[in-house]
């Protein structure tokens, strides 16, 4: 199986070279399990005879961060996530009530009660209603697959479409019981549900009902929806941490006795929908499934409750123009650095240039999270991969100073946590040809 990042179409182009099409200057992303286990001395290093083997997966990109955002429009960035800009020192006609990152992670959109957009990084402005008269409150927005659109959503269920968004309906016209909080689209862009606060989901478009929490009494109301991979299927999060899951979207658990302070305002699922996040508007950040935890804003002095959390993932592309999968060299154990030696498999009939990647490390055991870990290096020169060849950087003669390497820290603190934890290492690489 394979696991693929989005496809980048801006790479630079090969001097010397036909250029290959565009579909192969992509992102790709490797997911190779390290089996580590605890040795003496306290030391954390790799379990004898297990050794370390790379699986490649195929679906969506693992996330490397997110972000959080306040009613100020304050933009709080963890793991991969990077900051490109905030509101935070503006004056605002109205507060921010939610935000969106663009497909390839490097960039986000703010959007306020008004229905004001406000862009940051490689997201682009594609229209607003905040020069409208809106009869209810924007409450959330969310982008088309490939970014050049969004949709916006009032408690009414009112609809505002931009870019190459289309609308597919709205209950602007129905007489609701609860108002409308949030707005999830199908991958195909072609529908989307909404959800209102008594559970209650409208399904448009090629969005299919597959359930709701209309008719149950809840402890708390239901803040935010995020639809699955497949389309097939959603969750719901209640301010109390409670999720209900329909569909093929699965429970990997809920918040319902977790949230310390200020209740659940946004939940958004991983790519590969076998996890999701929580957020709270204390800035607590609550990690079920696979998805990894990459920090909180819990303590930080908040100068206002946070709104909304998008995640840096994107769609998937084809896994038929390169792959990438390696292993380290090396056990690890605090303070020592492992060599990976990646394999390239170019099925093209073309040589490629691998010109950088990008390695991520996650981990499945939040006592032995990913600060335990950092990636001290990607590949530092270019590799070129013959045609219709699959390779290892030692056979094509990199020496081993070049090669992608993951540091375990020595944190001075108790490490015992991490024995016989399984390391998730995520790579992306970026080829031209």
């Amino acid at each position: 199986m394979e696991a693929i990042d989005p496809t980048r179409t801006d790479g630079p182009a090969s001097i010397h070279r036909r250029q290959l099409p565009a579909a192969l200057c992509a992102l790709l992303l490797l997911i190779g399990v390290a089996t580590v286990g605890f040795g003496a001395g306290d030391h954390i290093q790799s379990s004898k005879g297990s050794g370390v083997r790379a699986t490649l997966l195929n679906g969506p990109v693992a996330p490397t961060g997110y972000w959080l955002v306040g009613s100020d429009g304050g933009v709080f960035a963890y793991g991969g996530a990077q900051f490109y800009g905030s509101t935070g020192s503006m004056d605002l006609n109205r507060p921010i009530v939610g935000m969106a990152g663009t497909p390839d992670g490097l960039g986000y959109w703010l959007v306020a009660s008004d229905g004001g957009i406000f862009a940051y990084g490689d997201a682009q402005f594609y229209g607003s209603t905040g020069d409208l008269r809106l009869n209810s409150p924007v409450v959330a927005m969310a982008p088309t697959s490939n970014g050049l659109g969004y949709w916006l959503v009032a408690s009414d269920g009112g609809v505002f479409a931009y870019g190459d968004a289309a609308f597919h309906g709205s209950t602007g016209g129905l007489h609701l019981n609860r108002p409308v909080v949030d707005l999830a689209p199908t991958p195909t862009g072609a529908g989307y549900w909404m959800v209102a606060s008594d559970g209650g989901v409208f399904a448009y478009g090629d969005a299919a009902f597959h359930g709701s929490a209309g008719g149950r009494t809840l402890v708390s109301p239901v803040a935010s929806i995020s639809g699955s991979p497949t389309g097939q299927g959603y969750w719901m999060a209640a301010g109390d941490g409670g999720v209900f899951a329909y569909g093929d979207a699965g429970f990997d658990g809920s918040g319902s006795g977790l949230i310390a302070s200020g209740p659940v305002v946004a939940l958004r699922a991983t790519p590969d929908g076998n996890g999701y996040w929580m957020a709270s508007s204390d800035g607590g950040v609550y990690a079920f499934g696979d998805a990894p935890f990459f920090g909180s804003a819990t303590d930080l002095a908040l100068s206002r409750p946070i709104v909304g959390l998008a995640a840096t993932d994107g769609p998937t592309v084809s896994p038929q123009n390169y792959t990438l999968s390696g292993s380290t060299v090396a056990s690890l154990e605090p303070g020592s650095t492992a060599a990976i030696d990646l394999r390239i498999t170019n099925p093209n009939p073309e040589p490629i240039t691998l010109i950088s990647t990008t390695t991520t490390v996650t981990t499945p055991n939040v006592a032995c999270g990913v600060s335990n870990f950092t990636v001290t290096q990607g590949l530092t020169r270019p590799v070129i991969v013959p045609a219709r060849t699959s390779a290892t950087l030692a056979q094509l003669g990199v020496a081993t100073a070049a090669w992608p390497t993951v540091t375990m820290v020595e944190t001075g603190r108790d490490q015992n946590a991490c024995q016989s934890v399984h390391l998730t290492l995520h790579y992306q690489g970026e080829a031209i040809g």
